[in-house]
């Protein structure tokens, strides 16, 4: 017997794959949430990247684009539409999910992109109306280490090349990602394997360096440096991780 996780993924899919057949233009849908969770990955043909790798790009591409559309000119991102030799890449940010859209060049600059910005708008609406109204509810990372780790001076979740993805911290998105990513992975080529985490510690304190996954990394600063206490934290971390995968 399927469970209601299960099956609210498949509901998804199909919703997906409609949205696909019936538009002719779309090669490729992606859905994920804003701190990069793959909720669901469709594609017309096969293509190079993971479903995780497509997943944390287009977050980190949504939160990078909210930050310069709010510095510059002091409104929210609605779309961010890319335009490459033979595609186009739109991305949506919808109640806190990230919709992104591969398609046919040609064909959509036939009826004009405009007109596939507003389909692909609609379509992340009704998805993310969609994960409210259901009963399976997809944890947010972010959100859960705050709760569980109160004291968090700050907290932050990127691309192990060193994207950002969703930052809370007096330090700028693009510098305390560049450093985190630099650390986790110069920590890899020292050790010659596969780091699951480091802990830097200073006299007033500590900060917790976590990998995700295969492409995001966690990094969580703490006003606490007692190894009693940054064990907990990293226990509380792991068993978060856990629950989101």
């Amino acid at each position: 017997m399927e469970d209601k996780s299960t099956k609210f993924l498949g509901e998804i899919d199909y919703l997906i794959l409609k949205e696909m057949d019936e538009v002719s233009a779309i090669l490729g849908i992606s859905v994920g949430t804003e701190t990069g969770q793959v909720i669901s990955n469709k594609f017309k043909k096969e293509i190079k990247l993971s479903a995780n790798e497509i997943i944390a790009g287009s977050s980190s591409l949504m939160f990078l684009s909210s930050n310069i559309s709010k510095q510059l000119l002091n409104q929210k991102v609605k779309y961010h539409t890319t335009v490459a030799k033979n595609e186009i890449l739109i991305n949506v940010l919808a109640n806190n999910i990230n919709v992104s859209v591969i398609l046919d060049r040609e064909l959509t600059e036939l009826e004009g992109i405009g007109l596939y910005q507003k389909k692909i708008t609609d379509f992340a609406i009704k998805i993310s109306a969609f994960i409210e109204t259901s009963e399976y509810i997809k944890k947010d990372i972010f959100v859960e280490i705050k709760r569980a780790i109160p004291t968090a001076i700050s907290i932050a979740i990127i691309t192990k090349s060193g994207l950002p993805i969703k930052i809370q911290s007096v330090m700028p998105g693009p510098m305390i990602s560049a450093i985190t990513s630099a650390l986790f992975n110069l920590t890899d080529v020292l050790l010659k394997k596969s780091v699951e985490y480091s802990v830097i510690s200073g006299d007033d304190g500590s900060i917790i360096i976590h990998q995700i996954d295969n492409d995001r990394i966690l990094c969580v600063a703490i006003p606490d440096r007692r190894e009693d206490q940054i064990g907990k934290y990293i226990a509380k971390i792991k068993e978060i991780i856990k629950e989101n995968k």
